[in-house]
Parts: C-alpha cells; sequence; structure tokens
C-alpha cells in the first residue's frame, strides 16, 4: 500500500525508462524493440510485477507507446501503470495527459505524477534539444534561456484533482520533490499518492529530511535507481570503468564529460562503500545485486522498488532481490559500510545537479 492513499502497488515495479531507446549511442546502449516489450513486460507480470513505471519523457514517448501495446496483452484491471508529466508542460497539465493516455491507449492513469519539481532547474534540464547519434536525448545538455518561466505550482495541482475527479487520474504523485515543493502542492488539498525518489545504497540524500516528511503525511515512496544504473551489481571496479552517461551523478568528479553538476565528486568513498558492500556480499552468500535491490525495502517508508529490465536475466534477478530477506545485523552492517560516503553527499537528493562555486545550480529542497 502506497502510503494512506489507498493505492496498492507491487513491492517489485517495472522501470520503463529503457522502453524505446534508439541504439548503441542512447542512455541505455540498447535499441529497445516492442518485441522486447512486450516479453519483458509479460515475463515480469507472471513473476508478480503489477506496477509499470513510465513517463512521457522517456525516448519522447516512445515507451509510453511500447508499454501500452505490451499491456494491451494482459488484463488491464491487474495492471497499476504510473506516467509523469514533465514540470515544462505544467503550464497545460491536461493537454499533456491526454498525449499521455493517447500513447498508452488507456482510458485512464493509475498514477500521475510530476516529474520533477516546477522549477526553473529541473525544466532546464528538459529544455536542452540536443540529441545522440541514435537520435535519443542527451542527458547532459540543459538550457536555462529555453525552459522559460516556471508554471504556478498551485495551478498545476488544483488541475491534477480535476482530471482527477473526471476519472482519468487514479491517483496523483510526485517525482524528485523535496519537503518545501511537497508543501507547497500539499497546500492545494491534493492528496499525495507517492514521491518516487532515488534511494539506493550508495546514495541515501532522501533519508535526511525527505522520507521522514512523506511518512509524517501519509506519502507513500517508491525507490527508483536500487542498482545506482548497474554501479551496485559490482560490475565496474574504478570509476573510469563506468559508462559515461552512469558517470555523471555527483558521486563522480564534475569534470567527467556529460557531467553537469560542477562539484569535486566523491570516488574515492564510492568505491570504498562499494568495496565494503562487495565484502558483505561475500560474507553473507547473497549477490550484490539482490542485497542493493532488497535494502531499500528493509528501511521505513519505501512501499515498492522500481528496477528496470533490458536482458531476460533481469527478470528473475529482480524478483529474486525484492524476495531477499536481511537480516537486522546485516541491514546495519550495510548502514554502516555507506554512512560516511551518506555523510559526504549530503541532503540534495538531485542526482545530477549541485553547487558550483558555491552557487546552487540545482536542488530539490
Amino acid at each position: 500500500m502506497a502510503g494512506s492513499s489507498g493505492l496498492e502497488l507491487s513491492v517489485l515495479g517495472f522501470g520503463c525508462w529503457q522502453l524505446g531507446s534508439k541504439g548503441t549511442e542512447d542512455y541505455w546502449a540498447v535499441e529497445y524493440t516492442q518485441e522486447m516489450a512486450d516479453r519483458f513486460v509479460k515475463e515480469s507480470h507472471e513473476t508478480g510485477v503489477t506496477y509499470f513505471d513510465t513517463a512521457e519523457d522517456y525516448a519522447a514517448g516512445d515507451s509510453e507507446i511500447q508499454l501500452g501495446e505490451a499491456v494491451k496483452k494482459l488484463d488491464r484491471a491487474q495492471v497499476v501503470i504510473g506516467s509523469k508529466v514533465l514540470p515544462n508542460h505544467c503550464d497545460d497539465i491536461r493537454k499533456w495527459c491526454e498525449g499521455t493516455l493517447a500513447r498508452l491507449g488507456t482510458d485512464f492513469i493509475d498514477l500521475y505524477m510530476v516529474h520533477w519539481p516546477i522549477d526553473k532547474n529541473s525544466m532546464a534540464h528538459f529544455a536542452g534539444h540536443a540529441k545522440t547519434e541514435s537520435g535519443g536525448r542527451d542527458y547532459a545538455v540543459v538550457d536555462h534561456d529555453a525552459a522559460g518561466e516556471a508554471p504556478p505550482t498551485i495551478a498545476a495541482f488544483q488541475m491534477l484533482m480535476e482530471l482527477q475527479k473526471e476519472g482519468k487520474i487514479k491517483h496523483i504523485g510526485v517525482s524528485n520533490f523535496g519537503v518545501n515543493q511537497l508543501k507547497e502542492a500539499l497546500s492545494t488539498g491534493v492528496k499525495i499518492a507517492v514521491n518516487q525518489l532515488c534511494y539506493n545504497l550508495i546514495f541515501r540524500a532522501v533519508e535526511f529530511e525527505i522520507v521522514p516528511f512523506c511518512k509524517a503525511n501519509g506519502i507513500g515512496v517508491i525507490a527508483y535507481s536500487p542498482l545506482m544504473q548497474g554501479i551496485l551489481t559490482g560490475a565496474y571496479e574504478t570509476a573510469d570503468a563506468v559508462p559515461t552517461y552512469r558517470a555523471r551523478s555527483r558521486h563522480f568528479d564534475g569534470k567527467r564529460p556529460k557531467s553537469r553538476h560542477g562539484e569535486g565528486g566523491q570516488e574515492k568513498l564510492l568505491f570504498e562503500a562499494i568495496d565494503k558492500i562487495r565484502d558483505i556480499s561475500k560474507e553473507t552468500g547473497i549477490s550484490m545485486a539482490h542485497i542493493a535491490t532488497s535494502w531499500p525495502l528493509h528501511q521505513e517508508g519505501i512501499c515498492t522498488v522500481i528496477a528496470g529490465v533490458t536482458k531476460d536475466r533481469h527478470i528473475a534477478s529482480n524478483a529474486i532481490g525484492v524476495a531477499t530477506k536481511l537480516t537486522p545485523e546485516v541491514v546495519a552492517k550495510l548502514n554502516a559500510a555507506t554512512e560516511d560516503l551518506k555523510q559526504a553527499m549530503g541532503g540534495n537528493a538531485d542526482l545530477w545537479q549541485g553547487m558550483v562555486d558555491g552557487t546552487q545550480t540545482g536542488r530539490i529542497n
């Protein structure tokens, strides 16, 4: 159950960011075909996954299209679809909601979220129109001039409530919202079902203020990136071995290609933490991937973990991960192993934007 909203989500959610990917130069370095989407969605559903999480931004809407086609082969009553509207589109949410409904081929969206806070910093991330060689979006490009002025948050949530009354949205949610942004949204009287946040062993910023606030206000928390885009599988032993796009987070030196946060990074602490997790994995006999997928579910307030699928083996691995039970002793060891990194990264829950020469370039607050 997601907070006090009555929304029921499977413990494991299927992350659809990869769907619609155009090829090797795209973020996920894969061409995601409709056949793959159909197969992976069906097989994941057979393991107990009912929640499928997409967004209008993923592959410029092609993720929603592929998911919609895949879901047609299932019983819609047994599927919960979540999608997200960009902050840039919150001046006309009805229009963009209708677009999502059309791409999904459904009459209603079970969970409709505002993808990022409705402010200029968040909007700048989506205003850039640079493309990769495969035709996908270059996630490293931001354009503050093209972002325009942020639409009023209160008006956006009032429109969401209207769409909810009409039955086009069953539940309203947010993604990547901090405490101040949540307070502003809640002031409209909206019932926020969930806050979807990046949360994993090596990125624990939401623990400082956001998760406690959500818990106190009956807002469920969905944790995305439990594997930190593969880093927590133990596949990479040095920062230089991490693929370019995945090394753009605030863990890494801001001088690396595709980075836009401008900070010095925490590469030493990051790989020290990973080594400690690897040692715990060896001690327990539980793979790093399964430890990482399971860990968020052992923390207060987390209702669902979202994991993506690009290979058949990921389906079984994700299912095993959320079913893995960690003892309190193991959880305590994992928390201790990543505490120094947590403190160094701080409470900024934006994984990709930070501080430059003391100037705030982006922060979830």
